[in-house]
């Protein structure tokens, strides 16, 4: 992750923007509409490792993330995941859940691949950036 967390397109996501202390990506596997990770920019494996200033705007920039995504995709509610076990790289899943979710499934990163055709994937790209970038 820490090799290509800030390059334009990897093999695993799009990146969306650049924050105060993170870099926040569109997933490619869409198995959750609107799946988007936030990375934080240096490498720390856990939240303690961070200063007082670096938690509080990567927690910002968890929020931001979080705001654009309810604006352009209206979910009821996003669950957000701190993990690590394949990744040791501080990182928060935003993962939307919708009314036609079922609430108590538990989520599974790895349920199911759904990929997008690449227009959509710039559409929703060129929508997230617009929101991150608004007052």
């Amino acid at each position: 992750m820490c090799a290509d967390i800030h390059l334009e397109v990897n093999a695993f996501s799009f990146l969306v923007a650049e924050l105060r202390q993170s870099y926040v990506r569109f997933a490619r596997n869409q198995y959750r509409r609107g799946y988007t990770v936030v990375a934080l920019k240096r490498h720390a494996n856990e939240l303690f490792e961070l200063s007082d200033r670096e938690l509080a705007d990567y927690s910002r920039d968890v929020a931001d993330a979080a705001a654009a995504i309810q604006r352009v995709f209206a979910p009821v509610k996003i669950n957000y995941a701190i993990l690590g076990n394949l990744c040791p790289h501080v990182h928060c899943h935003l993962l939307p859940q919708f009314v036609a979710d079922h609430p108590p499934r538990l989520l599974d990163m790895a349920e199911g691949e759904v990929l997008l055709p690449e227009q959509e994937y710039e559409q929703i790209l060129a929508k997230l950036r617009r929101e991150l970038s608004a007052p």
